[in-house]
């Protein structure tokens, strides 16, 4: 078959319009931008190679990858919403359908997701049938670039040692990676409420802790020092992905 070269200065021409805010930001050449925003594809087909060969943690790592490079490329919301669906799907396979929920909560307005997400309805809530009123468990939050804020909280004694890891993933995330923070304490639990004040160097925030269901909400009550990377927090609503 001929090459369609017509075809491929159109796809061009649109990469161009769509990854110019990239380089004009940074140190990122017009083809460099070009050549990642390229490469979507070739993710998405190697993705489906290993799905097809039932290795779905290396197809959701090739997934993951073309979630991230379709937000940095600014593509359109069904073809990014295509990559969070792929990402679930191999986490439906291996039964983690909270997790599966998670990626396809995202956009939940999206026909593919809300389809998917019907398929699995039963499936999480027979998963949430089985957790305790107990907070421990990890849960997650997405901060873009195919990353999610977590927390995990385990038992530690009377108490609950409570972990977090966060990201900022701006525009540039999938060149130079994201912004981090973290802090890691143990908390005493009352009725699924906690609260933590940082000290130190650790920072000056005072988070509240809330757990209702399989729902996590952060709430930053006081300190605007955290001791985060730029634009990283720890506040917001978390599903719980895991008990």
């Amino acid at each position: 078959m001929d090459f369609n070269w017509r075809r491929f200065i159109q796809i061009e021409a649109i990469l161009l319009l769509l990854i110019t805010p990239l380089f004009a930001q940074a140190d990122i050449t017009e083809e460099q931008a070009t050549a990642n925003c390229l490469k979507i594809s070739e993710y998405s087909a190697e993705g489906g190679k290993y799905y097809k060969l039932k290795q779905y943690a290396k197809a959701r790592e090739q997934y993951q990858q073309q979630a991230g490079w379709s937000e940095s490329c600014q593509l359109d919301e069904d073809k990014v919403a295509m990559a969070y669906n792929n990402v679930a799907l191999t986490y439906i396979h291996e039964g983690n359908y909270l997790k599966a929920r998670a990626w396809l909560s995202i956009l939940p307005n999206d026909k593919k997701s809300m389809f998917n997400l019907g398929k699995i309805s039963g499936d999480i809530k027979n998963a949430l049938e089985k957790q305790s009123n107990k907070p421990q468990g990890q849960y997650w939050q997405y901060a873009g670039a195919a990353l999610w804020n977590s927390m995990t909280i385990k038992p530690k004694g009377q108490k609950y040692q409570v972990d977090f890891e966060g990201y900022y993933a701006g525009l540039m995330a999938m060149y130079y990676g994201p912004n981090l923070g973290e802090f890691s304490t143990v908390l005493a639990f009352d009725n699924g409420k906690a609260h933590y004040a940082m000290s130190g160097d650790d920072g000056d925030c005072e988070y509240d802790f809330a757990i209702k269901k399989d729902v996590l909400t952060v709430n930053r009550t006081a300190g605007e020092s955290c001791g985060f990377g730029h634009n990283v927090g720890a506040e917001g609503a978390y599903q719980r992905v895991e008990f």
